[in-house]
């Protein structure tokens, strides 16, 4: 006999929940279902609660949704930190899904790592590119190049309307303007714990870019066993960085070492009025290559690519390899709910949140050290410190 669907409460009904994670919960029917929904917005959590089936509850405030005993587990999708809210759903024993990133400082993670093991609840974040179909196949394609030399990561981003501008989404009238306060209120001290007090440009940096999007590409070098860097050697950002936040997201270019002793590359840059996302992992080895190419991440129909370059058998041979039309947001859901019934493996973890936050505190500090400019918080100090 199959068990009954997970029931879920989701908190934050923007971008990400309306174009991806409640029409994937709806594909999903057998595995979940959703029972409350929340927003600051209550008017927006009334429209999408009648867009559901059968008696979905609304409500503006998340304690509404984790004091709800008809709700086993939550999928959190708010903007800025959510460390507070993570808490606050393991305190009433709900399982967790919860978009990235997980928390902005490493203060946070330790708490959050407290508290998961008290409870023994799951806690999955959505860096969902870990679960897209060919990173097993990268992962074994890595062994076939020989020494890895060079790792480099290139991301092109456009701005968001650009992305979802087939999609029609359900506005946020009046929201709760405490329930946005409070959820400003703690991000922002989180944002000052990981990076200081008046560091608004790189604050800036490390929690719309680096948080924001470079998080993805942290958790894919993860995912493919590639590691991270223990250290940045090189951080730039164009134009520099300054005491007060840019007009717009800048250009981001920094190096390191990652534990093969490959170089890591990575490149970031903000192109806003090209409607088209690129995210490419590019491998070179001693005896081939292996590129990585991602799908935007709002368009259903885009898939993963994967070509590979190596010698077989003294010739040199190309292999490419695109996956079937299941999605890593649909993947990772998937796992989510066999983690939550059967224990299955969580592939993004708490842990993995922790070491991507370090990471990125790195390049926030060396891309403030080459402006001159001091950060103080976590990030001022030595990451093994």
């Amino acid at each position: 006999m199959s068990e009954p669907p997970i029931r879920i409460g989701v908190v934050g009904l923007g971008l990400i929940a309306q174009g991806v994670h409640l029409p994937n919960l709806e594909t999903l029917r057998d595995q979940f279902t959703v029972t409350h929904v929340c927003d600051a917005s209550r008017e927006r959590a009334v429209s999408v609660a009648d867009r559901l089936p059968g008696a979905v509850r609304a409500s503006a405030r998340f304690d509404d949704v984790m004091a709800d005993p008809a709700v086993d587990a939550v999928l959190i999708l708010t903007p800025g930190s959510h460390g507070n809210i993570v808490l606050a759903a393991l305190a009433q024993g709900k399982d967790v899904f919860v978009e990235k990133p997980l928390a902005y400082s490493r203060a946070e993670i330790s708490e959050l790592q407290r508290a998961q093991e008290a409870s023994g609840r799951v806690v999955q974040v959505g860096t969902m590119k870990a679960h897209d179909p060919l990173v097993p196949v990268a992962r074994e394609a890595l062994t076939r190049i020989g020494q890895l030399r060079v790792v480099r990561l290139t991301v092109i981003h456009p701005n968001d309307e650009c992305q979802f501008e087939h999609l029609q989404l359900l506005d946020a009238p009046e929201p709760d303007p405490a329930v946005v306060a409070e959820a400003q209120a703690y991000s922002q001290k989180r944002a000052e714990e990981a990076m200081g007090q008046g560091s608004a440009g790189p604050q800036s940096l490390y929690t719309d870019v680096l948080l924001g999007s470079v998080i993805h590409e942290a958790a894919l070098l993860r995912a493919l066993g590639l590691g991270l860097p223990q250290r940045t050697d090189f951080a730039s950002v164009d134009p520099p960085l300054s005491t007060s936040p840019a007009s717009e997201p800048p250009r981001l270019l920094a190096v390191g070492e990652l534990p093969s002793g490959a170089q890591l590359q990575l490149s970031w840059t903000w192109a806003p009025d090209f409607p088209e996302y690129v995210e490419e992992v590019m491998v070179i080895g001693s005896a081939g290559r292996m590129r990585l190419t991602m799908p935007g991440p709002y368009l259903a129909a885009h898939r993963s690519s994967l070509t590979v370059e190596s010698m077989v058998d003294g010739q040199r041979t190309i292999t490419t390899t695109q996956p079937s039309h299941s999605t890593a947001f649909v993947a990772e859901l998937r796992a989510f709910a066999h983690s939550v019934r059967n224990g299955g493996p969580n592939l993004c973890t708490i842990e993995g949140a922790g070491e991507d936050l370090a990471f990125l505190q790195q390049v926030a500090r060396a891309a403030a050290d080459q402006a001159g400019l001091r950060v103080g918080g976590e990030a001022g100090l030595d990451t093994d410190s």
